[in-house]
């Protein structure tokens, strides 16, 4: 797998963007833990109560996927190959290769099983294999296999910490647009400059009063990016930036998650 440099390296010159993709209902059409457990696990109810847990935020992403890789087979030969046949957007790597025509650079981040991102990615399209990929660490041998480089260092809940990933290619002067559809998405939307969302996140942010934009396929991505590039929604250059801020706006300083909400250690958010 292509990982992301923990501190984003951005080439000299290029458009001063930065799209973040989530992968698990984003780039695939279906989650693909859950479709894994609807497949393989037959407690459906118990399941349920999971996800419930999950969404309420009575347990973590972290918890809950370690529990997820202890009730599916032991069997990563079996979980490989299901993987790879569930659906993917097609429309995927016109998007990528958008916003590589405007020179902005893109990453991938995923808190979901992880084992699948790249070997789905090459599905795709040979070329996006080597998209930089920020996601758990899962060897498919259990749950003790489970690691989490990209996890807060103080946090606990997520495996991946997206948020920080948002705020560390903003540190490195970048517009972020995110796009996502989960409920960790949250965390990450609420910092970045430009929000794509569908499924709970879009809810989310309807309820809260976020500001995004309603999706369903990377095409519609793709059409927004060339657009945006054209017109000045988004800033071709770094001269560019501040102009862009000024009238953009910036995302808030202020946290929704993380030790600085919860308190340092916490595997599941503060009720």
């Amino acid at each position: 797998m292509s990982r992301a440099p923990h501190v984003p390296v951005f080439p000299p010159g290029a458009a001063p963007v930065s799209f973040l993709i989530d992968y698990d209902g984003t780039i695939s059409r279906v989650d693909v833990g859950d479709a894994l457990l609807e497949r393989f696990y037959s407690d459906l109810e118990l399941l349920a109560a999971k996800d419930d847990d999950y969404d309420a935020g009575r347990i973590g992403s972290r918890e809950l996927m370690q529990w997820d890789m202890a009730v599916l087979p032991d069997d990563a030969e079996l979980l490989r190959t299901t993987a790879a046949t569930l659906p993917q957007d097609e429309t995927f790597a016109g998007f990528v290769a958008a916003v590589r025509e405007a020179g902005a650079v893109l990453e991938i981040v995923s808190d979901g099983l992880g084992f699948y991102v790249e070997s789905n990615l090459a599905r795709l399209g040979s070329a996006l294999a080597s998209l930089p990929v920020a996601t758990n660490d899962n060897p498919v041998a259990g749950p003790e296999g489970m690691s989490f480089p990209y996890g807060h260092p103080a946090c606990f809940v997520c495996g991946t910490c997206k948020r920080e990933r948002v705020r560390a290619h903003q540190v490195g002067g970048r517009v972020v647009v995110f796009v996502g559809d989960g409920t960790s998405d949250r965390y990450a939307a609420h910092h970045a400059d430009v929000v794509f969302a569908k499924g709970s996140l879009e809810r989310w942010c309807r309820e809260v009063g976020w500001p995004h934009r309603s999706w369903d396929r990377f095409s519609e991505i793709g059409a927004w990016t060339r657009a945006a590039f054209a017109n000045g929604q988004l800033p071709r250059a770094g001269a560019d930036l501040e102009r862009w801020h000024a009238v953009h706006g910036r995302p808030p300083r202020d946290f929704i998650c993380g030790p600085e909400v919860w308190g340092e250690g916490r595997t599941a958010p503060a009720p």
